[in-house]
């Protein structure tokens, strides 16, 4: 009887410390695995402020910019932004399957400890009850001597502590088992949660695949046509110079014929003096442009001005051509004299014919342009003369006056 109490004392001390350390390093596991969580939530908290700012800016260059090409950027960075969330959350979800993972095999051990536990006690419990309340009292009892007396008084306090032990191990684990469930409970709602998010998620993401898709076709679609327009716009501006180099080898020999030169109403001596042939801002300037992925060569200014504003003359001259120019519209172009030449593109309408002579400031049409990328405005242009050969476009801006929003 002694030898099975010793047993079973060593048996409790050698189970407590065995669980103990089990336990330790269960929560150790636990806690890497929760702080894993903590950083991925920290880093998608960053990313979908980012993500929102992005948002942000999307619609700040939908109101205010025309450009598809930055709205397609925005959109990748968008796209790029969900991915990230959608990895985050992928993070997220594999640590918590862990973790469930985790719980699950804890409560399974703890489950097999509560049912061996649970088995010792109902053994102990069967044998107090065969044994009877007085079985105790009938071991001191039945002692020969005052030592034995004394170690069947050991052995009964040690049977005592095991028992009282073996209950406790028994509410420890069945409150172990209870938290356990609670836990793996929260790590399924997690979990459940996290599957929700991802799935929002993804479908954000497509819905950003489409807008990138749409909108990259509709950049490619913008920007086919304009170079499309840029090549009907230089060829245009081809037949432009080869309309003003042939009025003036014209213009050469009918004065060869008439054996005499004509004045010229406009020369060097104006530069910075002329003035505007209508009211407005520059909306481009004279030179190669880049507009998306191609280049205009522009040989004159675009001025911006309301639809219908009357546009006039900057110097006296005679009208050589009142009519349509390809993209240009109804263009004016009036000769000044000694090879000088301005022109008047993008008009809505035209106030004179070809031949007749006008006067500086003299209405000659009025603004039109309102289809074209830069809206309502006329081009204009001026042409000199160059030695031995067709006159030459040059910047129209050191001809006119100086002017605030000009």
């Amino acid at each position: 009887m002694k030898g099975r109490a010793m047993a079973a004392l060593a048996l409790a001390a050698l189970l407590v410390p065995a669980t103990g350390l089990r336990a330790q390093q269960q929560d150790t596991t636990g806690q890497v695995l929760e702080e894993k969580i903590q950083e991925s939530q920290q880093r998608l908290k960053e990313i979908r402020q980012q993500r929102q700012r992005l948002r942000q800016e999307m619609q700040r260059l939908t109101h205010q910019v025309s450009s598809a090409s930055q709205e397609i950027g925005n959109l990748e960075k968008q796209i790029e932004s969900s991915s990230s969330v959608v990895a985050e959350l992928d993070v997220q979800t594999q640590t918590t399957r862990e973790q469930v993972a985790n719980t699950t095999a804890r409560m399974l051990q703890t489950r097999d400890r509560l049912t061996v536990r649970r088995t010792e006690l109902r053994e102990r419990l069967r044998e107090v009850y065969e044994r009877g309340p007085l079985r105790p009292l009938q071991v001191l009892l039945s002692a020969r001597s005052f030592s034995e007396l004394i170690d069947r008084y050991k052995y009964l306090h040690l049977v005592t502590v095991y028992d009282r032990m073996l209950v406790r191990q028994v509410s420890t684990l069945e409150g172990k088992l209870e938290d356990q469930h609670t836990e793996l409970a929260d790590q399924l709602d997690r979990l459940q949660r996290l599957r929700d998010d991802k799935k929002n998620e993804l479908a954000d993401l497509e819905t950003l695949h489409r807008q990138y898709r749409t909108r990259l076709a509709n950049y490619r679609s913008q920007r086919s046509k304009a170079q499309e327009q840029e090549a009907r716009l230089a060829q245009d501006e081809s037949r432009l110079q080869d309309l003003i180099a042939q009025l003036e080898r014209t213009r050469r020999e009918a004065e060869r014929r008439a054996g005499r030169s004509s004045t010229s109403s406009l020369t060097t001596s104006d530069l910075g003096k002329l003035d505007w042939p209508v009211r407005g801002k520059i909306v481009y300037q004279f030179g190669p442009e880049r507009d998306g992925g191609t280049t205009i060569q522009r040989d004159g200014i675009g001025i911006g001005a309301v639809e219908g504003t009357p546009v006039r003359v900057v110097a006296a001259g005679r009208v050589e051509w009142a009519g349509p120019q390809g993209l240009y519209g109804p263009s004016v172009i009036v000769s000044h004299g000694g090879g000088f030449y301005s022109a008047y593109l993008y008009l809505e309408d035209l106030a004179v014919r070809v031949g007749q002579q006008v006067q500086a400031g003299q209405v000659i049409g009025r603004v039109g342009g309102a289809s074209s990328r830069a809206g309502p405005h006329i081009e204009f242009q001026i042409h000199r003369p160059t030695p031995g050969g067709p006159p030459r476009a040059v910047d129209p801006v050191r001809w006119l006056r100086s002017r605030s929003g000009g």
